[in-house]
């Protein structure tokens, strides 16, 4: 039997106290994996149901003595003492909070710590709420609750399919206001995702006058110590707070999940787990309500739902937080609002299957595997923290070293994107992170449509040396040439820490070319698509996911010298189409003011002709140079 909620605190919900089947050792040995995860989840979600009221914050009281169960180690929920010290009214967008103080001597030598988001709390008996929100170097152990009424109503929201079972978008915004999402020259029209409003949870966490979510503990299984700070600067922004997480492998599944249980949010699994840690707050059959505050506050969603265990709880002045790693896969999470996530035991969804292939002077080929939420936000991060763990895990590392990467993506339907390129600097590890995750971060943050992958390849090969060249001059050897004849060029290179060389190159002149004086463009391949954005917008303007994933299959290396015939015409791209060396009528016809705007952009330049010779590294600079085409040239 199920009873209504009643604002005031009458009434009751379904909380389930559960009782397990058991399995001996030996049996779940024999057991493959896909059967242990499906028996461990019908195991949580068949179980009797026995009532437990709720109580509204109008019945609350201060001076009323209340119960806060959570697990302070291993798989154990135990329960502390508090007070309740008031309740602070809120409105429709931020809610009630409801304010307690910890009594017993445990909680009080922990401090309220990072991980204890979701732990129920009971005044006489009755579910109020979730402990959800804390202060910084606060002296007391004060703490803040989500009220259950908001909490449930979260739980009632409708969920939709979701196409190929992606457990994304996510909704999750880390962008300063006015930041726009590109990849190289590659950007969207506008700002393809709204600005964050506020401040992350680990921010707000910071400003210690003012009541905040408690930050999660995202544990790190795997995560080499050269890559922490990276791992720092990609996820604390999203209000995660970055914990070790162990080697202990993954914890059996309890008997019983109950409220009070640890649980987790599986970020990326495999060889490196990520993972958010907090508090299963509710449960009525196989739905579920956690943490008494939002991941990311996406909206909704499909995260998978893990068992966790808690190592121990680690005091601070700063903020306590509990260390733990997690478990098995038990559910999904469908719902990421401001009160809490909600969702249901039973199948995991669907992770994208990410694979790091690395190869390093003097050492075999080594391979590394992973799972990953397919979430615009959080999988570019993840694609380029498990590229650079990888490195770092097979050596690969050093200042004064040449990387070179390729990144496969596949997606149902359209031939598979490849790019390749060569990452050279001071810190060439560090970089190789972010030149990974930006076509992703592009491409998942398109305004027209999801991007739903089927996997992600990744190779990288490190090369010990700065293969650096700059380019530093330049000559025409034709005072003149004719049409249809080549325009011969010599350019000087120079390596970094070595010598010159001269490189020759000869360009098309076309058949057609009038006579005239003509561009002549030199350089690398970062700098020559700077100078054809500049000339030829619409071909760096996608106006379609499809068409995106077709342009960014063009992208120039930056271990190449490029050579460009340049002449002055205009250009039309028009739904997604490039119209070059248009005549006047067919200018008008195409970019005339009833087809301007979004649908069309007008170029003055056209390139008739490119080369690209390869050299030992990344290139720099370039040069802009004339030549005259004359028909009567000798």
């Amino acid at each position: 039997k199920q009873h209504a909620v009643s604002r005031g605190g009458h009434g009751a919900r379904r909380l389930a106290h559960p009782k397990s089947r058991c399995y001996s050792r030996a049996s779940m040995k024999t057991l493959g994996r896909p059967v242990l995860l499906a028996l461990a989840a019908l195991t949580i979600a068949r179980v009797p149901e026995a009532a437990v009221p709720t109580l509204g914050t109008d019945e609350l009281k201060p001076g009323q003595k209340a119960i806060v169960k959570t697990v302070f180690q291993g798989q154990q929920i135990e329960e502390f003492e508090a007070e309740i010290l008031g309740v602070l009214r809120g409105g429709r967008v931020d809610g009630d909070i409801i304010l307690a103080r910890a009594t017993s001597g445990r909680a009080i030598q922990s401090g309220v710590a990072q991980g204890m988001s979701g732990s129920p709390t009971y005044v006489d008996g009755k579910l109020i709420g979730a402990l959800s929100l804390g202060w910084s170097f606060s002296r007391d152990p004060v703490f803040g609750i989500t009220p259950i009424h908001e909490m449930l109503e979260v739980l009632d929201l409708p969920t939709h399919p979701v196409p190929a079972g992606s457990v994304g978008p996510s909704g999750a915004d880390p962008l300063s206001p006015g930041e726009e999402i590109r990849f190289g020259q590659f950007h969207w029209d506008e700002p393809s995702t709204p600005p964050a409003i506020g401040t992350s949870a680990a921010g707000r966490a910071a400003l210690d006058w003012r009541v905040a979510p408690l930050p999660l503990p995202l544990a790190c299984t795997g995560l080499h110590p050269a890559a922490t700070d990276l791992v720092h600067r990609l996820f604390e922004p999203l209000g995660l707070a970055v914990l070790p997480g162990g080697k202990t492998g993954r914890p059996e599944t309890p008997a019983s999940l109950e409220p009070g249980a640890a649980v987790a949010v599986e970020l990326m699994r495999g060889d490196l787990q990520l993972a958010a840690i907090g508090t299963l707050t509710y449960r009525d059959g196989d739905r579920l309500l956690i943490f008494g505050h939002p991941l990311f506050q996406s909206g909704e969603v499909r995260l998978p739902l893990a068992t966790a265990s808690i190592t121990t709880v680690v005091a601070s002045q700063l903020s306590s937080f509990k260390v733990g790693s997690s478990g098995l896969p038990v559910g999904v999470l469908t719902q990421d609002r401001r009160a809490a996530m909600a969702g249901r035991l039973g199948q995991a969804p669907r992770l994208l299957p990410l694979g790091v292939r690395v190869t390093t002077a003097g050492r075999a080929q080594q391979s590394f595997h992973f799972e990953s939420v397919e979430d615009r936000a959080i999988l570019p991060r993840l694609v380029a923290l498990a590229a650079v763990n990888s490195l770092l895990e097979s050596g690969g590392v050093g200042p004064n070293q040449t990387l070179r990467w390729t990144i496969r993506l596949h997606r149902r339907g359209a031939l598979t994107l490849g790019l390749s390129d060569v990452t050279v600097g001071d810190t060439p590890t560090a970089e190789l992170g972010a030149v990974l995750g930006a076509p992703i971060r592009f491409l998942a943050n398109n305004p027209f449509s999801v991007l739903s992958l089927d996997s992600i390849e990744v190779e990288v090969r490190a090369e010990p040396g700065r293969e650096l060249w700059t380019l530093r001059s330049a000559r025409v050897l034709d005072a003149a040439v004719r049409p249809g004849s080549k325009v011969r060029l010599a350019c000087d290179l120079e390596r970094w820490r070595g010598g010159r060389e001269t490189v020759m190159v000869e360009l098309n002149v076309p058949r057609e070319a009038p006579d005239g004086r003509y561009l002549l463009w030199i350089g690398g391949g970062a700098e020559l698509s700077r100078f054809e954005a500049t000339r030829l917008p619409g071909r760096y303007r996608p106006t379609s996911l499809d068409e995106a994933w077709r342009r960014l299959a063009s992208y120039r290396a930056s271990d190449r010298l490029y050579a460009a015939f340049v002449a002055q015409a205009p250009e039309v791209t028009r739904e997604g189409l490039d119209y070059p060396e248009l005549p006047t009528s067919a200018l008008v016809l195409l970019a005339g003011s009833q087809a301007a705007g979004d649908e069309s952009q007008r170029g003055d330049r056209a390139i008739l002709d490119e080369i690209r010779r390869p050299v030992g590294g990344q290139l720099r600079g370039e040069l802009q140079l004339e030549v005259d085409v004359d028909s009567q040239a000798p």
